[in-house]
């Protein structure tokens, strides 16, 4: 039988958080399709820039281990306010200096922010929607959110190449604003959970680590995010040094990106809450191990068709698993084993940006070989972790 529609109060919070979601996905994402440019305007390497993107998801992980339990003992709301804040701050900085140390600093300032979007949106959706339908939310949030941030990308390119890079970033810092404004309007309602002190909360993390299905899904998740930014990392820098797309080509193909999942992840949503959050996940997995090691003998037309697909089927896959993580502990510890799980992914990306730019010399080739068997290691580890019945996991507190 198929699920009822969400509510008209979670549509409202849905949008609120899918809008400041879409920000801090485009604030780290923005990085991908202008690493050459940033590069040449910051007076540093591509390498360079990769390492920026590994200090971005070390201080995300710092982040998300500190603010999930906060947000499950105060609430979610306020730091979401508090994250908007700082991701609209690092983004002005860079518009106001742009240098390539004032660009690492701000770097690592998005990353906190960011890192405590992505634990605190995906625990506010899971607190609001029953499993059974979960799968359906995450894709909608997820899609949204990953297609505005697409097409942010694309604007992103157009205003460097025809302004320059302090205005992309201007721009940033104002859609930044304005999604921050929009949760400060948003009124939730009051928050219950018991308040516990820092000893237990570090015990919390101690459960989870010795959990062998939790610490499965942290692993996973280490696994998959790696996989995913170790490629799109360095594959717009490559398709424009090697293959000979321009900075407005790779807008346009981002934007193509963008449109293609808006219109997938509502589909793949209900075909996970059907067929299973896991089972989806894990096949998504294997296929983009796939693509990802055909990519870097493709050209043309038939590039552009494989980087749609790997696309959709890896935000796919994110949001089946992001599902699927969001229900393995209680609701009351719920922000903090996504933050446990989110510290060992922004690790996984700060580990496969630092691998790639190390072997980005050697061709994307190698690159793409060690990520490839990054989406293997996870969706071996996925396939670990079992598929939740309708009423979360009773583990020990």
């Amino acid at each position: 039988m198929e699920s009822p529609p969400p509510s008209p109060s979670f549509r409202w919070a849905g949008t609120v958080i899918a809008a400041i979601l879409g920000v801090g996905l485009l604030d780290q994402q923005v990085v991908t399709p202008l690493i050459a440019a940033l590069a040449r305007g910051l007076g540093a390497s591509v390498p360079e820039v990769g390492w920026a993107i590994a200090a971005y998801a070390v201080a995300a992980a710092t982040a998300a281990i500190i603010v999930g339990p906060l947000s499950d003992a105060t609430g979610r709301r306020p730091w979401l306010i508090a994250a908007g804040a700082l991701l609209t701050m690092s983004a002005a900085a860079v518009a106001l200096r742009p240098s390539y140390p004032v660009f690492l600093a701000a770097r690592i300032a998005a990353g906190a922010a960011g890192g405590a979007i992505s634990v605190i949106a995906v625990a506010w959706v899971a607190d609001l929607v029953a499993y059974a339908r979960r799968g359906r939310a995450m894709a909608i949030l997820m899609g949204a959110a990953m297609g505005a941030a697409t097409m942010g990308q694309v604007g992103a390119a157009f205003v460097v190449e025809g302004i320059g890079l302090r205005a992309a970033y201007l721009g940033l810092a104002g859609l930044g604003t304005a999604a921050t404004l929009l949760v400060v309007s948003h009124r939730a309602p009051p928050h219950r959970s018991r308040r516990r002190g820092l000893a237990h909360r570090v015990r919390t993390y101690a459960d989870f680590a010795r959990d062998p299905t939790l610490r499965a899904a942290a692993l996973g998740a280490f696994f998959l995010s790696g996989s995913l930014i170790g490629v799109t990392a360095y594959a717009s820098g490559w398709m424009q040094e090697t293959r000979g797309f321009t900075l407005p080509q790779m807008g346009l193909l981002y934007g193509a990106f963008g449109l293609v999942i808006m219109v997938v992840q509502p589909l793949s949503g209900p075909l996970a809450d059907r067929l299973g959050k896991k089972r989806l996940a894990v096949h998504a997995s294997v296929v983009v191990a796939g693509l990802t090691l055909v990519l870097p003998a493709l050209a043309g037309a038939a590039l552009v068709a494989t980087v749609l697909v790997f696309g959709c089927l890896a935000v796919a896959r994110i949001a089946a698993f992001a599902a699927l993580r969001s229900e393995l502990v209680e609701s009351d510890r719920r922000a903090s084993f996504l933050a446990f799980s989110n510290t060992l992914s922004q690790l996984g990306i700060a580990v496969a940006a630092g691998l790639g730019g190390a072997l980005y010399d050697r061709g994307f080739f190698a690159v793409c070989v060690a990520m490839a068997g990054f989406g293997i290691a996870a969706a071996v580890l996925i396939a670990r972790v079992p598929e939740p019945g309708g009423t979360p996991a009773t583990r020990p507190r």
